[in-house]
């Protein structure tokens, strides 16, 4: 009994030690991006005198973050539900069908994992410019699909080979096509891990780097990580327009978590009991 309690004290002391590692630099961002840059170079640590916006107005204009936000909520939608089209409908052929060479193609997608996003630049780069889909949305929304496939398949394909099987028979005997078993059958017992795809993928292209500073050159495709990129570079002595601009740069993500974040843990759940 003496033993359970230490353990439960331990284990709460390490949660919560993780959870201040965590939420003090998130906190000292908010507050820093509130103070001008002279109380910041007087103390990194302190409270802002009030809530001024003056940061924020400066970091939204100088920053050019309003076709920022237009770009990646473009990109960052189109690609949720573009890749929550191919890979649903991929792992469904592959895990509720009779489908050939089985374990070649989910070989085929969970090899993906295994290549390194800058091994694939330069072929990639040289592709787009003959193509003709340098500086499009369409271009990286074609990217962005491809390079989440490989774990949205993982994290897909557990959920779906723990489904019953009985359902899917059930369904053909009574004369459904596969389409209409994904739409009325699948869809509504896979909805909560839908949704967990849906925000992990437009999650990861908000926060992408690598091939939006390689595929977008023009200032206008710019997306808000490299906007702010580009504003910490201009003003990196200026630490509370630096802050503010943070502050926009995570703002939406964080938005979205805090009203779906029950859909998104009870998708992540579900696919980790049923895998």
């Amino acid at each position: 009994m003496k033993r359970d309690r230490k353990k439960r004290y331990v284990l709460t002391a390490a949660a919560v030690m993780v959870t201040l590692i965590h939420i003090i630099p998130l906190v000292t961002i908010v507050l820093n991006s509130f103070r001008s840059n002279q109380d910041i170079n007087l103390s990194m640590l302190g409270f802002p005198k009030g809530l001024d916006l003056h940061n924020y107005l400066v970091a939204w204009e100088k920053g050019g973050y309003a076709s920022a936000y237009a770009n990646s909520l473009l990109i960052g939608a189109g690609t949720a539900f573009a890749e929550l089209f191919v890979i649903g409908f991929a792992v469904y052929g592959i895990q509720k069908t009779n489908c050939y060479f089985k374990k070649f193609f989910s070989t085929y997608f969970v090899a993906g994992l295994a290549i390194p996003s800058f091994a694939i630049l330069v072929p990639l780069f040289s592709f787009y410019n003959s193509a003709g889909l340098l500086n499009t949305r369409v271009g990286m929304v074609i990217i962005y699909v491809a390079t989440n496939m490989s774990f949205n398949y993982m994290f897909l394909s557990a959920f779906f080979e723990g489904m019953s099987r009985e359902m899917d028979e059930a369904a053909r005997i009574d004369g459904a096509t596969e389409m209409q078993n994904f739409i009325y059958n699948v869809m509504p017992v896979a909805k909560p891990i839908f949704t967990s795809i849906i925000l992990i993928t437009f999650v990861n292209t908000w926060n992408e780097f690598l091939f939006s500073n390689t595929f977008l050159q023009e200032k206008t495709m710019r997306t808000v990580s490299l906007r702010f990129y580009n504003f910490v570079g201009s003003t990196s002595v200026e630490y509370g327009y630096v802050y503010a601009a943070a502050i926009i740069s995570i703002l939406p993500v964080v938005v979205i978590y805090m009203f779906t974040q029950d859909k998104f843990i009870e998708g992540m759940t579900v696919g980790s009991v049923k895998g």
